[in-house]
């Protein structure tokens, strides 16, 4: 229940916060032109806290989250009173300044947030990277020379200080050859690396992920040995009997060696380190190399099966044979198994005819999905610096925001894999607030900020962006557009939106599911 709270409090908060950031600029952008505001409303829906103060009602709603601003005369279809302070009595660049100050409100406010989080401190995954040990596939990292535990200073002489400095570069390489400045051993290398995708419409990649030696528990399988114990998602696993864990195949390695065998675990959970007991159960698993059914023998897989009652269930029905021979029980299944270990085994069902080559293994297990925790680094700079950067960062955000819907449009990337709705937002909002904490939490409020101050910009039928090009065309024209033309065209824009948003909604759910 109180996860729930927080995943709901921190999405409610970042979302409100941007959207009130948001009307707020629109109210001081009317009064800085002279446009009066009839209701600016802290939250949606009806006020239960009301004030008014010259000719604008302020009020506090019973959702005090986001809000917005009504105009006086903001509705074109209705007689207006030829007053100078209502919206569409005023001239052109009056609307222009009261709508574009929304959308720069958004990118001030994350100017703001980026300026006290660069002076108070922040953490950040770090430059060295982590290549996958057991990858079947060819990994651009590894043909190229790097190693596991190489720390990234630089990519093409520009400087590397975060994963995320490294993943920009790579995403956004359209696959050209980079060359990657490491330190390795207090030795300076240099090493050509070609990012390539591993599927349609997906990101260039290398193959890596930011270095760490702790674990981190993605999820926790219900009534199994980690959920009893208190083990819960985001929690991070740092040692195992006192014993600092060296990766996440140390990890499971300790696990399948010790079933039955009591183990202390000590996890970092919010900040706190925390020690918790539990014993590994046995699973037994059978692992078939070079798997393939004989009706399709040039189809070959690496397995793993975890349903053994299946296979027990029937062997009692007498329908399992191994080369040949009818098993007569479970026990001697397995030993038929291990007399021809390393060698094709041929497994007759009631399903059909199978063969590979066939492990048993009988393994300790707690029920967890995981994932190497990335390794840390602090942030920090002095007032100069943090104002410089708070400055700079967001425009390069900016930039490569656009790339990205560049590569979106021009199918480069899956629109399906990366683009997120609210509640995917709500997720990772959540998720940082958990994980990560405060400071982690207000840096991605202030991406988000100025994510939404792009979105609103973009020249997209009911969003400020249309409103001020429309204000643009009746300032050229020295007359505004038809109504039928401005109704026609945000009628479309609004189903346009919906269609957009119920896409969104249901592909946010399938990648939560």
């Amino acid at each position: 229940m109180l996860d729930t709270l927080i995943y709901i409090a921190s999405a409610a908060v970042l979302l409100g916060c941007s959207i009130f950031v948001h009307e707020l600029g629109h109210l001081l952008g009317g009064k800085m032109v002279g446009i009066k505001a009839r209701v600016f409303s802290l939250g949606y829906g009806k006020g239960f806290i009301k004030k008014k103060w010259g000719d604008t009602t302020y009020q506090i709603t019973l959702i005090p989250f986001g809000g917005y601003c009504a105009f006086y005369g903001d509705n074109p279809s209705e007689d207006l009173n030829g007053k100078e302070y209502e919206f569409y009595t005023a001239s052109p660049w009056r609307r222009i300044v009261t709508v574009i100050m929304g959308p720069l409100f958004n990118l001030f406010f994350g100017i703001i947030l980026f300026f006290a989080l660069n002076i108070a401190g922040y953490e950040v995954e770090t430059n060295r990277i982590m290549i996958p040990q057991h990858s079947s596939i060819e990994l651009p990292a590894t043909t190229a020379g790097l190693k596991t535990g190489d720390l990234v200073v630089a990519i093409d002489g520009e400087p590397v200080s975060s994963f995320m400095d490294i993943q920009s570069a790579v995403v956004f390489s359209d696959g050209q050859e980079l060359e990657f400045t490491v330190e390795r051993s207090g030795v300076t290398e240099s090493f050509k690396v070609a990012p390539r995708t591993f599927s349609d419409g997906g990101y260039y990649s290398i193959g890596v992920t930011p270095y760490g030696t702790s674990v981190l528990i993605t999820a926790v399988e219900p009534s199994d040995v980690a959920e009893k114990a208190g083990l819960k998602p985001y929690d991070e696993v740092v040692a195992i009997n006192g014993v600092t864990l060296e990766g996440s195949q140390h990890f499971s390695d300790t696990l399948q060696k010790n079933g039955g065998v009591p183990l202390d675990l000590t996890v970092k959970r919010s900040g706190n380190l925390i020690d918790i007991p539990l014993t590994p159960r046995f699973r037994e698993q059978l692992v078939l190399t070079g798997f393939h059914d004989t009706r399709f023998p040039e189809e070959s897989y690496e397995i793993s099966v975890t349903d053994l009652d299946t296979i027990r269930s029937a062997i009692k029905k007498e329908a399992v044979t191994v080369n040949g021979k009818k098993v007569a029980d479970y026990d001697s299944f397995l030993a038929l198994i291990e007399a021809q270990k390393g060698n094709d085994v041929e497994i007759e069902t009631n399903g059909g005819s199978y063969k590979a080559q066939v492990e048993y293994r009988k393994t300790g297990f707690i029920g967890v999905a995981t994932y190497p925790a990335p390794e840390m680094v602090p942030v920090k700079y002095g007032v100069g610096e943090a104002f410089s950067k708070a400055v700079v960062d967001p425009f390069t955000f900016i930039a490569q925001n656009l790339q990205g819907m560049k590569m979106l449009f021009t199918g480069k990337i899956s629109a399906k894999d990366n683009i997120s709705g609210p509640v995917q937002i709500a997720k990772i909002a959540g998720d940082t607030m958990r994980y990560r904490g405060i400071r982690e939490y207000l840096l991605f409020m202030a991406r988000i900020s100025i994510i939404l101050m792009m979105m609103n910009l973009l020249p997209i039928p009911a969003v400020d962006g249309s409103h001020i090009l429309f204000y643009l065309v009746e300032a050229l024209r020295g007359k505004p557009l038809p109504p039928v033309v401005m109704e026609k065209v945000q009628a479309f824009g609004f189903f346009l939106l919906i269609g957009l948003g119920v896409l969104v909604l249901f592909n946010d759910i399938a990648r939560l599911i």
